[in-house]
Order: structure tokens, then sequence, then C-alpha cells
């Protein structure tokens, strides 16, 4: 019974960290100009999609479609 509650609940919260993790300004010598950033945060997004889509369940990927508009509704009303 654990096996199918991690299933589900492995993907919503590495999603839950990645959407909710606070802007950081970059640290001193770990610099990290804007294009490479998103670079970084748009491949962090395709992984995590692809393990999400691997999930069998379809409440998860109904979840995901949720986070994933409302994460583009955010990025678009914040420019």
């Amino acid at each position: 019974m654990a096996s199918w509650k991690k299933t589900i609940a492995t993907p919503f919260k590495k999603a839950a960290t990645f959407f909710n993790q606070p802007q950081q300004s970059p640290r001193k010598g770990c610099r990290m100009d804007a294009k490479a950033r998103e670079e970084h945060e748009r491949r962090m997004v395709q992984e995590l999609q692809g393990e999400v889509m691997a999930c069998g369940y379809d409440d998860v990927l109904v979840m995901w479609s949720i986070l994933d508009k409302s994460n583009s509704f955010n990025n678009l009303t914040s420019s």
C-alpha cells in the first residue's frame, strides 16, 4: 500500500518544491547570468515533467497541468 502512495506523492513533492522555491540572489563566486539561470530552470522543469508523465495515475497528470498553468500565469503577470 505504501508503494502507490510513494508513486503519487513523490512527483507532487518535487513539483511543490520546485514551484515554491523563493527567488534567490546569486551567491558571491557562484554567479549565474539570467540566461543560464533560465536554461537551468527549463531543464529542471523538463526533467520533472518527464517524471510526472511517466506516472500512470491520471490524478498526477491533472495536478501537473494545474501547477504548470499556474506557473505560466504567474510568469506572465510578473513580467
